[in-house]
């Protein structure tokens, strides 16, 4: 198996994909925004989006595990490509539909949580163990790259042509993807690896699995408050604080966007060093602290004796900040996953991370629409704030805990015993 040709191809893939899914994220989170000018309403639609990867994440796992992972990830891109363009035909007649878009998002990101789920079980099959962690880096930097890319091309298609131009370009992006992901070449196991169990029964051993150790069930937990907190002040928060609070262009928020972009390249680029990635394993929390205190230095502009007025001081602001919350994020968040990817065992990869993903989703609608209405009613500064803080303690709560540290402390050479005795390495021919 090539290593270097399944990089460059999902490398290539994802770039392409971001691409478009950037793009129209940001246009169709300033469109709702313009049609509406409600918070409540921006966190509605959004929060749909999230509620399909609940779904497909608690019952898809073992489907995929169990199933040619190639032609899920194909077939994924494709049909979201084709999705986007059938919507963009109903859309023309009915731009102003939310229920329309309500149904589009609801049905897209049915299909990017298959791939999602199906790409995150792959990547230890189309590259060898020792270059996991690298590859995820690899992938985070370039992708982010171009996602910054992407703002732009959105802010200026939204500006210029209107969101129809945007959701053309994410259709086209997607259906190019899907093409590219036909020359993955993956390793397949020999017979004696291959699954006898029920679907129920490799349900059952998942959870099973989890609920035997303590370290996973704290680690879901975490994710779950995190999520509830975090997604929310990202994606609804800081659009509704640049858009209708400091009245921004589409520009200026693309640069304030694309400067957590700029900080998760960095942070990739960080921890793609052998002696960086192992350094901060066990530090995971420590990162996450520092990427919730930059949540609380938000408030900067309101700071009593401050005061800041202008445009420009606050823009150069947030850049600073939100820099460097995407690089804590990606310095805390890949080594975790490539972690996760080496240390649960292949037969159940997917599965688990179904499980985790569904833990760590099914809080951000919930999210989403309580600090939709809670902005309704309250300042911004105090959500910030708030949440701010809360996601310190409990990122110290979670750096304290034994058991996790134990977890994040062990040598990956220790993890033979996921690999099973019976594989091999054998070229798919499909």
């Amino acid at each position: 198996m090539s290593d270097t040709r399944n990089i460059v191809l999902i490398s290539i893939s994802r770039l392409i994909s971001e691409l478009g899914s950037v793009a129209l994220r940001f246009a169709l989170s300033l469109y709702i925004l313009d049609i509406t000018g409600s918070p409540l309403m921006f966190g509605f639609v959004f929060g749909f989006t999230y509620i399909p990867g609940v779904l497909v994440n608690l019952f898809a796992g073992v489907l995929i595990d169990r199933s040619n992972k190639k032609k899920i990830l194909i077939a994924a891109d494709l049909l979201s490509g084709i999705t986007t363009i059938l919507f963009l035909v109903l859309f023309l007649v009915q731009p102003a539909n939310i229920g329309l878009l309500i149904c589009y998002v609801i049905i897209l990101y049915s299909f990017q949580a298959v791939f999602l789920l199906a790409m995150n079980a792959s990547i230890p099959e189309l590259v060898s163990k020792s270059r996991v962690m690298a590859v995820n880096s690899n992938i985070q930097s370039i992708s982010t790259l171009l996602s910054i890319v992407g703002l732009f091309v959105g802010a200026f298609a939204y500006g210029a042509f209107g969101i129809e131009m945007v959701f053309l370009i994410d259709g086209i992006s997607f259906i190019l993807s899907g093409i590219i992901n036909v020359f993955f070449v993956f390793r397949k196991k020999s017979e004696e690896f291959l699954q006898n169990n029920t679907y129920w029964e490799s349900m059952k051993e998942v959870y099973q699995y989890i609920k035997n150790r303590n370290e996973l069930k704290y680690l879901l937990g975490i994710f779950l408050v995190i999520n509830f907190m975090f997604v929310p002040i990202v994606t609804l928060v800081m659009p509704f604080i640049m858009r209708e609070i400091y009245e921004m262009s589409e520009f200026y928020i693309a640069l304030i966007e694309g400067a957590l972009g700029l900080g998760l390249i960095v942070g990739a680029l960080l921890v793609a060093i052998k002696k960086i990635g192992q350094f901060v394993i066990n530090k995971i929390f420590i990162l996450f602290q520092l990427l919730a205190f930059m949540t609380v230095l938000w408030i900067f502009p309101e700071l009593p004796y401050i005061s800041i007025s202008s445009s420009l001081v606050i823009l150069l602001g947030y850049m600073i900040i939100l820099t460097f919350m995407g690089m804590f994020n990606a310095m805390a968040n890949i080594p975790m996953v490539s972690y996760v990817q080496i240390y649960i065992p292949e037969k159940m990869r997917a599965s688990f991370f179904g499980i985790v993903t569904t833990v760590a989703t099914m809080s951000v609608p919930i999210g989403l629409w309580i600090y939709g209405a809670v902005l309704e009613m309250v300042s911004w500064t105090y959500l910030t704030t708030i949440s701010g803080v809360t996601l310190i303690i409990i990122g110290f709560i979670a750096h304290r805990n034994q058991e996790l540290r134990e977890f994040f402390s062990r040598e990956q050479d220790d993890q033979e015993d996921v690999i099973e005795p019976n594989s091999i390495e054998v070229i798919e021919s499909n």
